[in-house]
């Protein structure tokens, strides 16, 4: 009788629970401003400029959990945002999703690394405007660089 009472509870309170959110406002650029929420497996991005409003939802497919870093991916000086995670597998490795600023279109847009399918282990070079990742080829890991043309 005394487990149905702790489980009953254990119910209701699991059931209470509120859902939290992890919120993230920055600015990519000079009079732009940028909300992401990130909840669950889910990534909600809204965009407001005086002239633009737009909001897209994002999925993931994670078991783990996933985590924002805002910083310039592509070093054009607007600021972009990476979601990674530790892989599903055996945890040994991270996998990051990069979406860069596009003033034209007034949103992020994905990037695709150079080489392979994922951005995975990402080490950022400022210094050569390079992104190294690791991808692998016939069970074999690689060196995946993906460069951008200096201004």
């Amino acid at each position: 009788m005394r487990f149905k009472y702790l489980a009953i509870s254990l119910l209701g309170l699991l059931w209470t629970a509120p859902v939290f959110a992890e919120k993230i406002t920055f600015s990519p650029t000079k009079n732009v401003e940028a909300t992401l929420v990130l909840e669950g497996a889910m990534l909600t991005v809204a965009v407001k400029s005086d002239a633009h409003n737009e909001s897209r939802t994002i999925a993931f497919q994670a078991e783990n959990d996933l985590h924002v870093q805002i910083d310039d991916f592509n070093f054009d000086g607007a600021k972009d945002f990476v979601v990674w995670q530790i892989d599903d597998g055996m945890g040994t490795y991270t996998i990051h999703r990069i979406f860069v600023y596009h003033p034209d279109a007034v949103f992020f847009k994905e990037l695709t690394p150079a080489c392979g399918d994922d951005f995975a282990n990402l080490r950022v070079e400022r210094d050569k405007k390079t992104l190294l990742s690791t991808y692998w080829e016939m069970n074999e890991p690689k060196l995946c660089v993906t460069n951008f043309s200096p201004d």
